[in-house]
């Protein structure tokens, strides 16, 4: 995330950081131990209040990663090609400049608590994206999918509205392109 870039659909999601934790624990599970040692090793000698800060800065920093990634990241249409382990495909376009670059990437996701998604199932997933600016197009992205960051079904719905019709037939035509078996990876289209 930079201020030199911006999502053609941004999320505008609010963030339920417990929920977001029951999906992705490691990191925040990581800065938040790292902040109980530290503080408690402060609380023993005090000359390292300055460690207990530092560690209290980096778990801001992490939250408010999380915060931007599904406020500012880019909302793209997803359909669940896998249900154990639970996996997705999700179209986005990686360009940095006119010329278009869509591309599908299938990973693996943690499965939304609560949720009940089948094969072939649409949801929706906000990504941030990493590579280099200057290039015709973005490395790699990483989408989340919104169900777990977020509880709010009002919320929700009305992001999901924000992908067009286009968007979600682009998805499904492009999966048909995927060869099979389906396999994690970014999978470009050629643009017609």
């Amino acid at each position: 995330m930079d201020d030199g870039t911006v999502a053609s659909n941004p999320g505008r999601l609010s963030v339920q950081y417990l929920r977001y934790v029951t999906h992705f624990p490691f990191w925040p599970g990581c800065f938040t131990a790292g902040l109980v040692v530290t503080i408690a090793a402060a609380a023993i000698r005090p000359g390292l209040w300055w460690i207990a800060a530092l560690t209290l800065g980096l778990n801001a920093l992490c939250w408010l990663r999380v915060r931007l990634h599904f406020r500012l990241g880019c909302v793209n249409p997803a359909i669940v090609v896998a249900a154990n382990p639970f996996t997705l495909a999700v179209l986005t376009d990686l360009t940095t400049c006119e010329d278009p670059y869509p591309v599908i990437k299938v990973l693996r996701h943690p499965i939304p608590r609560g949720s009940s998604y089948k094969v072939g199932d649409r949801c929706f997933t906000v990504a941030t994206y990493t590579g280099s600016a200057p290039a015709r197009h973005w490395e790699d992205f990483f989408p989340i999918v919104a169900d777990c960051a977020s509880a709010n079904r009002l919320e929700i719905e009305k992001v999901r509205r924000t992908i067009s019709p286009q968007d979600w037939s682009e998805l499904e035509s492009g999966l048909k392109k995927v060869p099979l078996p389906i396999k994690q990876g970014i999978y470009p289209l050629a643009v017609s």
